[in-house]
């Protein structure tokens, strides 16, 4: 059994993205066409609805279309869990963050560093530190690891923002407090 002529459309496709993204859909949309459970086109289209058109519920249709086909479709964990962080859905993306690293040969050191970003968002950060170190012991790439250390540069510095930025609010409380008495 060989290879069927959509999964070469397919593969096409994925070579296509994001260089010729017109070819890249017209193929899609063949695939797509040819068989409408092929959880990869699926994905891929909600990715290029996501990242080229920013049509944001069109990308999450195609992203739960994907888990609908095929619950172990491990790429779409990554994009729908980032979308879901973009949009502030944090829960929602907590959950697929939890979900996903169920999944057979999925990628644990991307999830967790998800989950990281996901806990930055909810400005967490002691949490978020927390899950970057852990994505750099499970990874396997020292691009990724170095890109760790980055993320955790700059959540210590949004740390002491935050310190200062609190700071600088009890003051002005105390200042307020004074000025109320003295009136």
């Amino acid at each position: 059994m060989g290879i069927n002529s959509y999964e070469v459309m397919y593969i096409q496709a994925k070579d296509n993205y994001p260089y010729d993204v017109h070819e890249c859909i017209e193929k899609l949309q063949y695939v797509i066409a040819a068989d409408d459970e092929h959880a990869g086109a699926h994905c891929l289209m909600g990715q290029i609805y996501n990242e080229q058109l920013q049509n944001y519920e069109q990308a999450e249709y195609y992203y739960r279309m994907t888990l609908y086909l095929d619950k172990n479709y491990a790429p779409v964990y990554y994009q729908y869990a980032n979308l879901l962080i973009n949009h502030n859905r944090l829960e929602e993306a907590l959950n697929i963050i939890d979900i996903g690293l169920k999944v057979s040969g999925i990628d644990v050191a991307q999830m967790i560093y998800l989950k990281g970003i996901l806990y930055e968002r909810f400005e967490m950060y002691t949490t978020a530190i927390e899950y970057f170190i852990d994505a750099k012991k499970r990874c396997f790439n020292n691009s990724f690891m170095d890109g760790m250390d980055e993320h955790i540069k700059r959540v210590k510095k949004k740390m002491k923002l935050f310190k200062k930025s609190n700071k600088k609010d009890d003051k002005n409380k105390k200042k307020k407090k004074k000025e109320k008495k003295s009136s």
